[in-house]
């Protein structure tokens, strides 16, 4: 008779059944279907016509590497502005952290289309910025690669992101005795070295969570280089949205879907891999 650890369980179990399980096995079987564009519906069979397209059209492998390299990409730049903004939440008074909490979290309280025209507003070419620089004669024309461009993705990315990380690395410096950092420092250990060598390896579990957090969020982004991106904007799950709806090619569509989802399973699992072993590591304090 089941105990009620596991009666507790089933609900989880169901959820994760219907909510994750079905749907990939139903996305594994199309991929495996073909189309019939005359009738416009979907041919139950077995064949790997989309495989072939999705792995051979070097589109889609680059499309696929792109979304792994900006994930790459905004979970560093997050974690290297995370940590001293983390490490400055720590030292406010505790009167002060819960403002602090708010103000972190303040991103996130609109729409990303909302925060995608407010970036419009500040980088176009009659925006905030340019009309700043300008009207200061910094430059003479415009500045046209702050909008539709990988640079601008970069940053509407990392400003997104940013909570995430930051509140990842906040709640895991709460938790870090302080005392080893203040011997580490009492043996001479300068800020930096004692940082590398005392305080990341002990707080490698938050910024693991934080970078898979911001790994996942910004590689799956769609919205955000397809408004700003302009010519580079193009991406995986715009592909994947395209197959799905306008050209009806469903097959196609989820084998470019499953090849994304386990790319970045294994991108993901090897950032968290490299993330933990520093907490495997000795506290070393470097002269």
């Amino acid at each position: 008779m089941p105990d009620s650890r596991q009666i507790l369980a089933l609900p989880v179990v169901l959820l994760l059944l219907v909510g994750a399980i079905l749907p990939l096995t139903i996305l594994v079987v199309i991929s495996f279907w073909s189309v019939d564009f005359d009738a416009f519906e979907l041919v139950p069979g077995f064949g790997l016509a989309s495989w072939r397209e999705i792995l051979g059209n070097p589109t889609y492998p680059y499309l696929i590497g792109k979304a792994v390299l900006t994930g790459g990409v905004t979970t560093s730049l997050t974690a290297l502005a995370g940590y001293p903004l983390a490490l400055s939440l720590l030292r406010l008074p505790k009167r002060w952290k819960s403002v602090a909490l708010v103000v972190l979290l303040t991103p996130l309280y609109t729409g990303e289309i909302v925060r995608i025209y407010a970036w419009r507003l500040v980088l176009g070419t009659d925006g905030l910025v340019n009309s700043l620089l300008m009207g200061l004669h910094l430059v003479d024309a415009p500045l046209k690669f702050l909008l539709f461009s990988p640079f601008t993705t970069a940053l509407a990315l990392f400003y997104d992101e940013l909570p995430f990380m930051t509140l990842a690395l906040w709640i895991a410096l709460e938790r870090l005795d302080m005392r080893l950092v203040e011997a580490a420092r009492d043996l001479g250990a300068r800020p930096l070295p004692a940082f590398i060598r005392v305080t990341l390896p002990l707080t490698s579990t938050g910024l693991c969570a934080g970078a898979l957090a911001v790994f996942a969020l910004s590689a799956g982004d769609m919205q955000t280089p397809n408004f700003l991106g302009g010519p580079s904007g193009a991406t995986a799950l715009a592909s994947i949205d395209n197959f799905f709806g306008t050209a009806f090619d469903w097959p196609t569509a989820s084998a470019l879907a499953l090849t994304l989802l386990l790319t970045l399973i294994v991108a993901a699992a090897l950032l968290a891999a490299g993330i933990l072993r520093l907490g495997g590591r000795p506290a070393r304090v470097a002269r």
